[in-house]
């Protein structure tokens, strides 16, 4: 435990610095543009929501209440002509806390890499390539993978999860530089 509490400094350091990486690549670059597709009657869809009084929320269509419902022939016959999804409805963004829970996240994601580092056998005084490849997959398979399966099962556009795949790729190796870079020396 004397060890994690050597690396708070490369624990905020690596956080701040992939929230903003974060930042940067998702108001910066072009490749999360086309993330979204644009609905062909949007104002229309709109109207539709708002005058269903749709709220904030995640839904499903057809929506099932349970594995049972789903034998249901009307559920059936709703499945099979379409169309089905997943929609996210939101509420006014808060940017600010959306920003502030997102470094949280970096935080605890930081910490835990930490942990690791000090948990297997990473020492003072390690030279900066040994901790840059054992932490900086550590920080690879924390923001590369952990999204996938959700994003698989909910639909996701293929090519924007190869885009977040890319992405947690940069926010991983900025996590083991950050590492390697303030590691304790011996």
């Amino acid at each position: 435990m004397e060890m994690m509490s050597q690396l708070w400094l490369p624990i905020l350091v690596s956080a701040a610095a992939v929230w903003i990486a974060s930042a940067l690549i998702w108001m910066a670059l072009p490749h999360h543009r086309k993330d979204f597709g644009k609905l062909p009657d949007e104002a229309g869809f709109t109207a539709a929501l708002r005058s269903m009084g749709v709220g904030p929320g995640n839904y499903g269509f057809p929506f099932c209440e349970g594995h049972s419902a789903q034998k249901d022939p009307e559920f059936q016959r709703k499945w099979t002509e379409g169309p089905t999804g997943f929609m996210t409805v939101m509420g006014r963004m808060n940017m600010g806390r959306n920003m502030f829970l997102t470094f949280i996240v970096y935080l605890v994601v930081s910490t835990l890499i930490a942990y690791l580092g000090a948990a297997i056998p990473l020492a003072r005084g390690d030279s900066f390539s040994h901790v840059f490849r054992v932490l900086g997959v550590a920080g690879v398979l924390a923001y590369s993978f952990a999204f996938i399966p959700g994003d698989i099962w909910f639909a996701k556009n293929p090519r924007a999860i190869v885009m977040c795949f890319i992405d947690g790729l940069a926010y991983g190796l900025i996590t083991g530089a950050v590492f390697a870079w303030l590691w304790p020396s011996a």
